[in-house]
């Protein structure tokens, strides 16, 4: 069995954080090694090193590809969940990664997720004190080329757990 980086990709409140914990729930009462590696608590560990310009997302998102590939290296699958909103960040993490890579795409329409605003990004975006939110008044390109993509207005999060636990097995990864 191989390991995997599953990359959750999808603006803020689409549910990647949650679908992401969920699935990392169910491997680990499977005894499945794997590792959560979150953007939003990967940038508070990383003492805020990166904003998020275009530039700093790029950078950003390097840093998270080099530690899911030497996690994978050493038999650990990784689960990433980060906005990543541009199709040339998701296909350097690709390349980077290889075949292992599996790209998930949390497809939530804007006005959902709007009304979710888990974090309140949306409220401080509409009243003019938080900007380059993607999705919002900076760009979210829709990605082209994933190979799951969960409905997260339409489907609840044990079907959506369940359609990556199915890929997974299909494709003989280590769960």
């Amino acid at each position: 069995m191989k390991t995997f980086a599953l990359c959750f990709t999808g603006i803020s409140g689409s549910g990647k954080s949650t679908i992401a914990n969920s699935l990392k729930k169910y491997l680990e009462s499977k005894n499945s090694k794997c590792q959560l590696i979150d953007g939003d608590i990967l940038r508070q560990q990383l003492g805020h090193l990166f904003g998020y310009t275009r530039e700093e997302r790029i950078k950003n998102s390097q840093v998270v590809r080099v530690l899911s590939k030497y996690l994978n290296q050493n038999g650990i699958s990784t689960i990433v969940a980060i906005v990543a909103p541009y199709e040339e960040m998701r296909k350097g993490i690709r390349e980077y990664i290889g075949e292992n890579y599996i790209e998930v795409f949390v497809d939530c329409p804007y006005e959902e997720c709007v009304k979710r605003d888990i974090k309140g990004y949306y409220k401080k975006q509409l009243e003019g004190t938080m900007s380059n939110l993607n999705g919002a008044d900076d760009i979210y390109e829709v990605p082209k080329n994933s190979d799951i993509i969960l409905h997260t207005e339409k489907e609840s999060i044990d079907e959506s757990v369940q359609k990556i636990v199915d890929y997974l097995r299909k494709h003989d990864y280590a769960i």
